[in-house]
């Protein structure tokens, strides 16, 4: 009886290139067009600066070093954009990575699969609580351990994402990205791991991916901790909208803590630190076990509806 309710029936075989661009195409994909923004954006920037002045333009091209006086300059331009540009980037792969979501849940409907049981929204709550305070007390313990400050790649960039309006920032980073990078990593590179493989090597895959995206040490060892969390939410939970909006509340907490200058206040008085830290690991871990207790599996029809539905999925595989 088990065998027949299965969660996800057997998949057909496929070729080893199809294997790969199905785990790895959303996110070539996403990287694509996060360059091809960058160069436009660079291009842009040029040609503004270039016509804005072009006497100084002339002059930095018959010398190689006014011409790296005129290159940092635009860069600094560049960097100054750098939130609005990933915005752009997100605004554009998230339709992308929507019409793939939609596609996969099509095919697993067209296969049969009976998928998890979505956990009501006031547990939302409970997910989100967590989210917020393992975010808070990794922060912390960046700080505590001065790991930042071995980074120079990771100062540069919160330096420039966190230099723009807050408005902007909010709605980039507390908005489009953690959508972005929720449909790819876990709606799409988790969920199709989980197809084949057990929770924890997809949760392991896809969080080791979403570190080592973040390109610095210290952002690599956050992205993995935070992705096996957002994973863990997606299982659990039964929806993508979990981890996006677990994501979207760390992000937001992250943005608001540094325009209104939180760390430093906390860094301020080391027994503060220490106190709200060992308080963000006790709510964190209480609201785990609380996650822990949602029920996630499918609900097993009855027998009359079990026929019904056996006869169903055939017909829908025979198609």
């Amino acid at each position: 009886m088990e065998q027949q309710y299965r969660q996800v029936p057997p998949m057909q075989p496929e070729s080893y290139g199809k294997r790969v661009w199905h785990l790895w195409g959303p996110i070539l994909i996403k990287w694509a067009v996060g360059i091809g923004v960058s160069m436009i954006a660079m291009g842009v920037l040029s040609m503004v600066y270039v016509m804005a002045d072009q006497e100084a333009a002339m002059i930095a091209m018959q010398s190689e070093e006014k011409m790296m006086e005129l290159y940092d300059k635009i860069l600094n331009q560049y960097l100054n954009a750098s939130t609005l540009i990933e915005g752009v980037a997100a605004l554009i792969t998230i339709p992308i990575m929507l019409w793939f979501f939609h596609s996969d849940r099509v095919k697993e409907r067209k296969r049969g699969v009976i998928p998890n049981r979505k956990a009501p929204l006031w547990k939302y709550t409970v997910g989100l609580l967590m989210a917020l305070a393992l975010s808070l007390g990794l922060n912390n313990l960046i700080l505590i351990g001065n790991l930042s400050e071995m980074s120079e790649s990771y100062q540069a960039t919160m330096e420039a994402f966190y230099s723009s309006p807050l408005v902007v920032q909010i709605v980039v980073l507390a908005v489009l990205v953690p959508m972005s990078e929720e449909l790819v990593f876990r709606g799409l590179l988790f969920k199709r791991l989980r197809e084949r493989a057990t929770y924890m090597q997809a949760a392991l895959y896809s969080a080791v991916v979403f570190g080592l995206m973040h390109v610095n040490m210290v952002q690599m060892l956050y992205g993995f901790i935070l992705g096996m969390m957002l994973a863990y939410l997606y299982e659990k939970y039964g929806s993508v909208k979990a981890p996006i909006a677990a994501h979207m509340a760390m992000n937001l907490l992250s943005v608001l803590a540094t325009e209104y200058k939180l760390l430093d206040w906390l860094m301020e008085d080391k027994m503060r630190m220490g106190i709200v830290t060992v308080a963000c690991a006790f709510v964190a871990s209480t609201m785990f076990v609380l996650v822990q207790r949602i029920e996630e599996k499918p609900d097993v029809p009855s027998a009359s509806e079990g026929k019904e539905n056996l006869v169903s999925h055939c017909t829908m595989d025979g198609e």
